[in-house]
Order: structure tokens, then sequence, then C-alpha cells
């Protein structure tokens, strides 16, 4: 059906935005995509925001997405787009939606090797859920609300729209259709019967969740209370549920304690809810015994068996399966109350040892610098602070977080475990604006934090109020830890020559603070939380200051 009054495909794209719900793009400008930031600029519903670097516009709406929004980012041809694929494809890995809008030469050029020129869709493909370039002006609003569906849609993701300049240059005649969402499946009750049976029958049970369970704590707990199971999550999830629960017994991954490690390799039924088996999460997948009845839950069939054959696979949204898997269950347990006994002593036992394991260690500091021991205190304050979300960027303090920081809040703590770097201080720039009414803190590290420092101004310009803390051991801290363990210590390419990072946030017309001792650490927050508009707490550590006493980093292999 066509409309009475033409308009250019830009503007259709900007119109299909917004019906579709998109509150903000991020981008770049560049050749192919100024007739769409025009018409985004005049069209007042749609915010377009500029960066300086098309990674951080990607991270951006990596991180708005993360908040409850769909992000959207933007980048010219070319260089541009390929700037813009880190993003995409740490998005990918960690089942985010994003929608990333790529411009394009005219179609008149291409297959001339043109300037920038470049197959978007075949560079694309591998790393995203869906690539499309849309060749006919008339085709915007049906491909482009496609594209908005099957990012949200099923197990979320990425998608990548390439428009080419003499489509959003042409006349447009088509309608905007309206828009839809898909429910997510419900899980089939002759498989609820079976794995009911199965964890009724269990001595040893563990219920393990994952991102795609992490959206509903009270139906993960309501079904660990009544199996008597303990509880973890997958790494870098740790608020799936509130730390303080009596299930709950932490993360699992890359710094986690022996004691939550040791409940799933002992368990005799394992019941995944929306996970997939990571590397990290399972110890290079290691962790579950042969011998354990596996139940798995999850909206994407094609995980269920690709790592564990379950005994039970459940194409289902994690929830879901977990409310019915309760209600089947409930009847079982009452049936044999003895059992149900002994598996919540054996629970109390498990989250007792968690508690002694969790308690923190006093690390001394050195003169001129801050203890990592001084430092998790005064992010469990930040945890515990109503109104303040932190967000967990790769870099060494991060195993210090994943032991001894506990998250009580939901919605309140946000990790990376896609591995890219430089994630959570342009992540966090994306939350802020989601979510206005908080604040959002980043813990970084000095060699993540200088890849994106640059959009500091983006922050100061845009008025973006985040909080970065930036642990600074000049050092790139992973890769220094793994030259102390398995290269004797031999350390090449590893030592930074930092600047202030405080006086640069000042330089851009934010505030800074540099904290060189423990005691300066808890004001210097309190200062930085009390400001409007961005900072940058510069945190000083010795540059050998690493992982906490009795942990290894994970060889390379």
């Amino acid at each position: 059906m066509s409309s009475d009054t033409p308009r250019l495909g830009a503007g259709l794209v900007a119109d299909t935005l917004a019906a579709e719900g998109i509150t903000h793009v991020f981008g770049l400008p560049g050749t192919t995509v100024m007739e769409l930031i025009d018409a985004l600029g005049e069209h007042g519903t749609v915010r377009y925001l500029s960066t300086r670097h098309e990674q951080v516009a990607g991270f951006m709406a990596d991180g708005f997405s993360r908040a409850g929004g769909l992000g959207v980012c933007l980048a010219s041809r070319g260089p541009g787009a390929a700037n813009l694929a880190i993003a995409v494809q740490n998005a990918h890995d960690e089942s985010v939606p994003l929608l990333a809008l790529i411009g394009q030469v005219p179609r008149s050029i291409t297959h001339r090797r043109s300037f920038e020129d470049m197959d978007v869709v075949s560079a694309f493909r591998p790393m995203c859920k869906w690539a499309v370039e849309i060749t006919e002006p008339d085709r915007i609003p049906e491909l482009l609300q496609r594209a908005v569906r099957t990012a949200v849609g099923g197990r979320p993701g990425p998608v990548v729209v390439s428009l080419p300049l003499d489509v959003l240059q042409a006349p447009a005649h088509a309608s905007i259709g309206p828009r839809v969402r898909t429910y997510p499946p419900a899980p089939d009750p002759a498989g609820i019967a079976e794995a009911a049976r199965l964890l009724a029958g269990a001595r040893r049970p563990a219920v393990i969740v994952g991102g795609g369970g992490a959206g509903d704590p009270e139906a993960v707990l309501a079904l660990a209370e009544t199996a008597g199971a303990p509880v973890v999550s997958t790494w870098l999830r740790k608020n799936a549920l509130p730390g303080g629960h009596p299930a709950f017994l932490g993360s699992l991954g890359y710094g986690a304690h022996d004691v939550t490690d040791q409940l799933v390799r002992d368990a005799d039924v394992v019941v995944a809810l929306g996970c997939r088996f990571s590397e990290f999460t399972t110890k290079r997948w290691t962790l579950l015994p042969p011998a354990a009845k596996l139940v798995h839950a999850d909206v994407d069939p094609e995980e269920l068996g690709r790592v564990h054959p379950p005994a039970v696979g459940l194409v289902s949204d994690a929830a879901a399966a977990a409310r019915a898997l309760t209600r089947a269950l409930t009847p079982l347990i009452a049936a044999d109350r003895a059992r149900a006994a002994a598996r919540t002593a054996r629970r109390v036992a498990l989250r007792k040892a968690f508690e002694e394991a969790a308690a923190l260690p006093v690390t001394p500091a050195s003169e001129g610098t801050v203890s990592s021991s001084a430092l998790v205190r005064a992010v469990q304050g930040l945890a515990d602070r109503d109104g303040v979300v932190l967000v967990q960027d790769v870099h060494t303090f991060g195993p210090w977080v994943q032991r001894y920081v506990h998250v009580e809040r939901p919605r309140s703590y946000y990790g990376s475990a896609g591995g890219a770097m430089a994630w959570g201080f342009p992540a966090a720039m994306g939350m802020a604006l989601a979510r206005p009414g908080e604040r959002m803190v980043t813990l970084s590290g000095d060699g993540s934090f200088w890849m994106v420092a640059q959009d500091f101004e983006t922050c100061v310009r845009e008025g973006i109020d985040v909080v970065t803390v930036v642990v600074n051991n000049h050092a790139y801290g992973n890769t220094r830890d793994r030259q102390r363990f398995a290269h004797d210590g031999r350390y090449h390419g590893v030592f930074l020559g930092n600047p202030d990072f405080a006086e640069y946030a000042r330089i851009l017309g934010g505030h800074g603070i540099r904290v060189t001792s423990d005691a300066e650490l808890g004001p210097a927050i309190e200062e930085a939380l009390a400001q409007e508009g961005p900072c940058i707490v510069d945190v000083v550590q010795d540059r050998m200051e690493g992982l906490p006493s009795g942990l290894t980093p994970p060889r390379a292999r």
C-alpha cells in the first residue's frame, strides 16, 4: 500500500526506526550516510549521536540494548564498516540484540573497486543473525522491520543492514507496517514431566542459569527452592540472582571458588537454563560430569546438544521452563520428604563453605598505590548503593570482582563475556542513555580504557553521566600475568606509559580524580558520584598488581 506523499529513502529509514520504538542511533558521519544523518536530525523522535570511532558507536548500541532498549549503530562504507565489526562480533557471541546500519556505495558503481567499496553482507554474515542489503527504496520498511524482529526474537543477536547511497537518495512510496513482536516458546509438557522425574530422583542436583535465564530470578529461585538445589550462574552473570540468597553459590568461570565448581562436578542431575556451556564457564568443557543427567532449556534449538547431549532438551524460554518444571516437581518432592530434606541440608552446607571462601583477604599496597582489597571494598559499596549500575570491562581486576563482590539488585551489574577489550566504557555510555535515572560506574583496565579514551569527549559534549574507574597498573595485566607464569617472567610488550587520566579528563572538560592510596579511594568515589557529568577516577596500582592469591591465568590453548 502506497502513501500519497513520496519521501526519500533516508527519511523512510528514519520513520521506520521511530515506528519500531528506536530512540537513539550512535554513529560516525561518512559519505554514504549523510542523507540518513540529515533525516534523523530533522526527524525529532530519534536522537543521533556522533562518536569518535565506530567501535565506540557499536559498543554504545550494545550497552543500550543490555539496559533495556534496542541499540542501533551507524557506520559508512568500507573502513567505517570494518571498524564496527568488533562490536557486532562481540554482540553475536553474547546474544545481545543490536541493529547495525551501514552505508554502501551506489549500486551503479559496485564491483568496480570503487572508493571504499566492500561486500558488506558477505563480510558480516558469519558474525550476525542476518545480513541484508536493501536494493529497492520501497522495501525499506519491510526489510528494516524484519531486521528489528530478527535482532530481538529467539536467541537475540545483531543484524546488519546495508543501505546503498542511491537507495537513501531515491523517492520511496511504501508504507510502514505495524510493530510486531513474537512470544517466546513454551516447553513441551512431556519433556517437563520427564525432567521433573529426573530432578525428583536426584541426590545432588544443581541448577545453572545463563544469560537466557537471567531475566526472571524469581522463577529460577522458585525452582531451586522446590528442588533443594544450589544454583550458580555462568561466567560474568553475577546478578542473575541476588548474591545473598541461600540457594545461590556464585558464578562459574575464571576466578570461581572451588566450592562453586565442585557442586557441579558432583551433581547427578544438572538443570541448565539459557546457557551455552562456554569455554570459561565450563573450565574448557570439563566441568559437567559425564554420568550426570542434563536437563537443558534454551530458545535456540541449535544449542541443545551442541556441547553436552541432554537427557531432556527443552526448546523454550528459560524462565517459562523453570516455572513449568517447578509446577511439575512440587507434588513429586512432597512424596519423598526425606530426600528433599537431605538435599536442602546439603545446600546449606555448601552455602556456608561458599561464604567462607568469599571472605575478602587483606592485601597490602606499596607506597603510592591502591591495594586490590581496598578496591574490592569500594566496589562492594557501589554494588550495594541504590541507583548505581556496575559495568565491568575486561581487565586484570575482574577475578577480584568475580570472587569477592556480591550483587543483590537485579540489572545492576553487567560484564562482557565476549572477550572484546574496551567494551565497558562505551557500553556504560549507552546504558546511561537508556536508563537516565541511574548512575553508571565502569570498572576499566588502563589498557582497555585507553583504546576508547577519545570518546570521553563524547561524554562531555553529550552530557552523558558516566563514572569511569580506571584500574591503572600501567600494564596489559592479563598478558603480563601469563608471561609471569608461563614464560618465566620474561615481559615483552606489556608495560605501558600512561598519562595522568584525571588530568586527561579535566583537559576534555570533565571531572578527574587521581587516587594513590587506600585512604583516598572512598572519598574519591563519593566525590565522583556527587559530580554532574562524566568523571574519571584514576586508581593507581603497582605495575605488578594482579590476580588474587592462588589464582593463575588459564594457559593459552
